[in-house]
């Protein structure tokens, strides 16, 4: 009996030849074998048997028994697909290891990564809150969120601010006193939307109604970016803050202005607020460092408009958001330190 077309096509995406494939399916079915039985079981050539045999023992999915001749078994797929996943998961790992020392570069042309598994989806996201350096914004129902819990008290012990809208019934104080983390309710909660610094997003689709595998992607494109920036900030109008848990108050980090804006909004009153900002200059392109003290905010959200001054060596400067157009400078690095 040869195994079947499914088990065939799946070993060979994972780089096994035909050959062993049927080598390693025969000492299953038949038990420990010779090599001139391997190959007149399988109908593999008896010259091919032994190096098709040498390449499964260095993959540890077959052991050679000592004697004359020699025989061989296989082992059980439980303990040999084991052995798979642990080198699997060590080249994983040496790549991880090698990109860390290697200098990333920004990538210019923008790409959407896309897929209908659930654990792949999460995993999707669990990069891009460990690639995270600003702001993360989650709409999400919260039994989504409990997949991730352990990786957003870690982001949030980096300084990550952590923006989250939620049900109104909310289990997430596991998270409270590790950083900066603002949750809010809102009901429109069928999809997850998850931004990273402004620079992509994920999106899992009817993850409310809870199918088993919804249609997932990652994007990087601005057009994208845009259509959900749009949204969150719907969702912001709609929404109502629950918890307020500030823990870094001299490093508030947000990458939305009406983010920042709000949190302005309650505190300018109660003492004094300074930023630190990377923002392009509107008039002449470059990308610059500024440090002030903010005097006033703007928000008009109807409009589109969400901008706080920056007094900067007695001018005053507008710092807007993504995709700004009446400000001088457009940012999505906004540190906010509270006096």
């Amino acid at each position: 009996m040869e195994p079947s077309d499914r088990i065939m096509n799946a070993m060979t995406r994972l780089g096994f030849t035909k050959y062993e494939v049927l080598t390693y399916w025969t000492l299953l079915v038949n038990g420990p074998s010779t090599a001139r039985e391997i190959s007149e079981e399988s109908g593999i050539p008896y010259n091919r048997v032994y190096d098709t045999v040498t390449s499964l023992k260095a993959r540890g999915f077959v052991t050679e028994v000592e004697g004359t001749p020699r025989v061989y078994a296989a082992f059980p797929p439980a303990i040999a697909f084991m052995r798979l996943k642990g080198e699997i998961d060590s080249l994983r790992k040496l790549f991880e290891m090698e990109l860390s020392k290697s200098k990333r570069k920004e990538h210019e042309k923008p790409a959407i990564w896309r897929t209908t598994k659930i654990d792949e989806a999460i995993e999707m996201v669990r990069e891009s809150i460990e690639g995270s350096e600003y702001e993360i914004i989650l709409v999400a129902p919260e039994k989504f969120l409990e997949k991730i819990h352990g990786d957003l008290q870690r982001a949030l012990r980096g300084g990550v601010t952590l923006s989250i809208y939620t049900g109104g019934n909310t289990s997430l104080n596991g998270l409270k006193g590790k950083g900066n983390l603002f949750i809010r309710r809102f009901h429109r909660l069928n999809h997850f939307i998850g931004m990273f610094d402004g620079k992509e997003v994920i999106d899992i689709q009817n993850i409310g109604l809870r199918p088993r595998n919804p249609p997932s992607f990652k994007a990087t494109y601005p057009e994208i970016i845009f259509a959900q920036y749009a949204f969150v900030r719907e969702a912001f109008q709609e929404s109502e803050l629950l918890i307020e848990d500030i823990n870094r108050k001299h490093d508030v980090r947000f990458f939305t202005t009406f983010h920042a804006v709000d949190l302005i909004r309650r505190h300018l009153p109660k003492g004094e607020v300074y930023a630190e900002v990377v923002g392009k200059n509107l008039s002449t392109g470059e990308v610059e460092t500024l440090s002030g003290k903010v005097v006033g905010y703007t928000v008009v959200l109807e409009e589109g408009i969400d901008n706080f001054d920056l007094k900067l060596n007695g001018k005053i400067v507008k710092i807007g958001g993504m995709f700004a157009v009446l400000e001088e400078y457009e940012s999505t690095r906004i540190r906010l330190i509270l006096d």
